[in-house]
């Protein structure tokens, strides 16, 4: 193997390293736990965990899928009990990742390894559903490696219109709604939340696109990445977090930048 492509220590190798159709290397240097956007995210996802009594005291197993460099991953192992295992194909990432409680697995899903089958409490997809060509047997794969009575808990780019020349450079398949997202579900699995969040954030994101799409349709990938989803200055910071600080104290938004759902797989 070339040197340049050994994983670090402890990266556990379980599947053969392929070429993915999106290289995240600019958005892991972009998305990192300083950035208010997944500052946000984390906001939401952990109220809706608390909102629905997803015990995040206890010492559960978890499975971060499409983890990336481990940003959600260090997010969750200091604000809950839980051991994070890290799921990722892109080497890039992995090659980037910090080692956390849990184990950083180079592994594709849809192997099925026999050891992983049912071995989660709680999986976590977070911005990575829309990525997947096909969701169904992806989906199919994910919940195999979840127990019984486990939970799900998914977050997506919301609205299709707000389809961009961001999203084709960041390798999105498609945008969701409250009801496209639910469908993507098997009927065993029962929606315990599912919600809009980022209302603050559409004006931005109309402007990104009506830029990308008309003085900007010249710009690279790389760019487009760039400008789409870096960290603002500390006056767009600070107005990120109000609209924040103000939305969660009204959740409910009829609509918003991100759809965020938990559901559990029921018990036979």
């Amino acid at each position: 193997m070339n040197p340049d492509n050994a994983m670090p220590p402890h990266v556990e190798v379980l599947s053969p390293q392929v070429d993915l159709p999106f290289d995240g290397a600019h958005w892991y240097d972009l998305a990192d736990e300083s950035h208010p956007w997944m500052r946000w995210r984390m906001a939401e996802a952990l109220a809706v965990l608390h909102g629905c009594d997803v015990p995040t005291g206890r010492a559960l197993r978890v499975l971060d899928v499409g983890g990336g460099i481990g940003t959600a991953r260090a997010q969750l192992e200091s604000a809950t009990a839980w051991t994070v295992d890290l799921a990722e194909l892109d080497g890039t990432a992995l090659r980037h990742s910090r080692s956390g409680r849990g184990r950083t697995l180079h592994y594709d899903i849809l192997e099925r390894r026999a050891e992983l089958a049912g071995a989660y409490d709680v999986i976590v997809l977070f911005d990575v559903l829309e990525h997947v060509p096909d969701p169904t047997p992806f989906i199919d794969a994910l919940l195999w490696h979840l127990r019984a009575g486990g939970h799900l808990l998914i977050n997506v780019p919301a609205l299709p219109w707000a389809t961009s020349r961001y999203d084709e450079a960041a390798g999105h398949v498609r945008r969701y709604t409250k009801a496209s997202l639910r469908a993507e579900l098997p009927d065993d699995m029962d929606v315990l939340a599912l919600r809009y969040w980022g209302l603050g954030l559409l004006p931005a994101l109309f402007a990104r696109k009506a830029w990308l799409d008309t003085i900007g349709r010249k710009l690279d990938r790389e760019e487009v990445l760039r400008r789409g989803f870096a960290a603002p200055g500390p006056i767009g910071s600070g107005l990120l977090r109000a609209l924040m600080t103000a939305e969660r104290r009204a959740p409910g938004a009829p609509a918003g930048s991100s759809v965020l759902l938990l559901a559990r797989h029921r018990t036979p």
